[in-house]
């Protein structure tokens, strides 16, 4: 896996390692792992409601198209 490095602020690389000593990290790796993959997880919704809302989809037609492709 391709290793990046990053600058990040000091009042978030401290709130960062508590929550590794909290234990909700088992290191300091996972925890910026998981935030990049939330961050581009966003990053994405956030362009798919923006192609939706441009090409005039409802949720309505969205639905019944789901509906469409379970049958």
């Amino acid at each position: 896996m391709p290793k990046v490095a990053a600058t990040i602020p000091n009042d978030l690389y401290k709130k960062i390692e508590e929550e590794v000593k909290l234990g909700m990290f088992s290191d300091f790796s996972e925890a910026i792992n998981i935030a990049l993959k939330k961050s581009y997880a966003k990053k994405s919704r956030t362009y798919l409601r923006w192609l939706i809302k441009g090409e005039g989809i409802t949720e309505a037609s969205m639905l019944k198209e789901l509906e469409n492709i379970r049958r």
